[in-house]
C-alpha cells in the first residue's frame, strides 16, 4: 500500500479550508488484514474531542466523570496526532505500522461514548476492526462539527474519491445519514455496492438499526460469495 501511504502525506499537508489551528487532517490507516475488494466505512469527520482545550471540556461537560473520559479522549487523540506526525516526516512502513497500531487500539479501546461503543458498532455490522478499511467524508474535524456543503464537496473530489480509489472496496458502508445522502447522489470512483450502516451515537429505534444492520451483513455476504465464485 505505497500508493495508499503516499495520499496519506498529501492529505496531512492540506490546509485548503482555512480551519484554526489544532482542526487539521487526521488519518484512518486501514486494518492489518484489510485487502482490495473489502469493506470500507465511510464517516463524517475525526471528531473535535481531541480539539478541545481544558477550558472548552469544563464548559461542554457537566459531570466530572464526562470531563475525564474527554480528557482521556484529547490525550488520546494527541497521541495520535503525535504519531500521525512522525509518519508523515519519515514516511516508511516502521512509522506507518507504529501509527495503525495506535490507530487501531484508540478504535477499539477509547473511540465512541462510552469508550468502546465504536468498536462494538463495527463488530455489530460483522465484521471486525483488524479487516476493514474507515475512511472520513471530511479529513479535518472543524468547530461544532458544523461543515459547509463545499467544504464536503472540495474534500470528497480532492481526496476522499482518492482514497476509494486506493482502497477499491467491494462494499462501502455509510455511517451517519449525512453520509449516507452525500454518498448516494455521487458517482463513485470505484465500482462496489453501497449500503447504510449505522453509526455509533445513531438515536434510531432498535428495531430500524438492525433492519440497516442485516442490509449491510448481507452485502458483505454477497460479496464474500462472488470472490469465492472467482
Amino acid at each position: 500500500m505505497k500508493e495508499l501511504q503516499d495520499v496519506y502525506v498529501q492529505i496531512c499537508g492540506c490546509r485548503e479550508c482555512g480551519l484554526p489551528a489544532g482542526y487539521c487532517p487526521q488519518l484512518r490507516p486501514p486494518g492489518r488484514r484489510y485487502a482490495p475488494g473489502g469493506v470500507v466505512f465511510v464517516q463524517i469527520n475525526p471528531g473535535h474531542t481531541g480539539s478541545l482545550t481544558a477550558r472548552e471540556i469544563e464548559g461542554k461537560y457537566v459531570r466530572e466523570h464526562d470531563r475525564e473520559i474527554a480528557r482521556r479522549k484529547a490525550t488520546n487523540t494527541q497521541k495520535l496526532v503525535s504519531l500521525q506526525s512522525q509518519f508523515i516526516k519519515t514516511p516508511g512502513d516502521d512509522t506507518y505500522e507504529t501509527m495503525r497500531s495506535a490507530f487501531l487500539n484508540s478504535m477499539s479501546e477509547h473511540w465512541g461514548w462510552p469508550p468502546g461503543k465504536y468498536g462494538a458498532m463495527i463488530k455489530a455490522h460483522g465484521v471486525s476492526l483488524d479487516e476493514i478499511a474507515i475512511i472520513n467524508l471530511a479529513q479535518c474535524p472543524v468547530p461544532d462539527n458544523s461543515y459547509q456543503r463545499h467544504q464536503l464537496e472540495r474534500c470528497w473530489t480532492k481526496w476522499t474519491s482518492q482514497l476509494l480509489t486506493q482502497l477499491q472496496p467491494c462494499v462501502i458502508v455509510a455511517q451517519g445519514r449525512q453520509v449516507w445522502d452525500f454518498l448516494r447522489t455521487r458517482t463513485l470512483p470505484v465500482k462496489a455496492t453501497l449500503v447504510e450502516g449505522v453509526h455509533h451515537a445513531d438515536r434510531k429505534s432498535n428495531e430500524d438499526k438492525q433492519r440497516r444492520l442485516l442490509r449491510v451483513r448481507e452485502a458483505i455476504e454477497q460479496c464474500a460469495g462472488d470472490r469465492r465464485q472467482n
